[in-house]
This record gives C-alpha cells, sequence and structure tokens, in this order.
C-alpha cells in the first residue's frame, strides 16, 4: 500500500515537471532567439545554459545536447553557428513532445510557438 502511494506521488512530481518543462521552453527558446538577434554571445550562452539543465532534468537529450552546443557556440562567440543549432533545437523540442505523445505523457498536439525564427 504504501509503495503504491509512493510510486503514484513519484509520478505526480514528474507529471508536474514536465508540464512546467513544456510550458517554460518555448519562453526559453524564444528568450535565447532574442539573446542571438542582439548579438549578445554571453547572453546566449546563459541563456543555452538554462535551457540545457532543463532538457537534462526531463530526458530530453537531444535536446540537451543541442543547447550543449549553442552553450559552447556563445561562449566562442559564434553567433551564427548559435543561429543554426537554434533551429534545430526547436525540431529536438518538437521530437521529444512526439515521443511523449505516443508514450501517453502529454496530448499530441504541436504548439503555434516558432522556436526557429
Amino acid at each position: 500500500m504504501i509503495r503504491a502511494l509512493a510510486v503514484l506521488l513519484l509520478c505526480q512530481l514528474a507529471g508536474t515537471v514536465l508540464a512546467g518543462f513544456l510550458r517554460n521552453v518555448p519562453s526559453q527558446l524564444r528568450n535565447l532567439r532574442a539573446r542571438i538577434e542582439e548579438a549578445d554571445a554571453p547572453g546566449s550562452r546563459l541563456q543555452a545554459h538554462a535551457l540545457k539543465g532543463a532538457a537534462a532534468t526531463v530526458g530530453a537529450e537531444s535536446l540537451r545536447a543541442m543547447a550543449l552546443a549553442i552553450e559552447q557556440a556563445g561562449a566562442a562567440g559564434q553567433l551564427d553557428r548559435c543561429d543554426e543549432l537554434l533551429s534545430r533545437a526547436g525540431e529536438e523540442l518538437e521530437r521529444f513532445k512526439s515521443s511523449l505523445a505516443r508514450a501517453g505523457l502529454v496530448e499530441g498536439r504541436k504548439t503555434n510557438d516558432d522556436h526557429s525564427s
């Protein structure tokens, strides 16, 4: 009985964390886009670092790897590279959401947020 309750609570917690990620990540991507458009390499690096941590928390490994690459490009001042990678990060987010939908963890709908432009 206690074990079943613990599993239920962990599932609820995971759902809450995942919902928060899905609610906040479009804003993180928009903020990252703004830093890149403003030629703010240090800001781009910091925003990518935050995105990397969020993606790692929910197991969005491909998005985490993309955010790491953006973070490294920002640290090197390679804003053109950041811009290229940001488009791919938006694609990775959609893949992650599709995987969650196939697993029945979220509704299978694409957001109207534009992650890549």
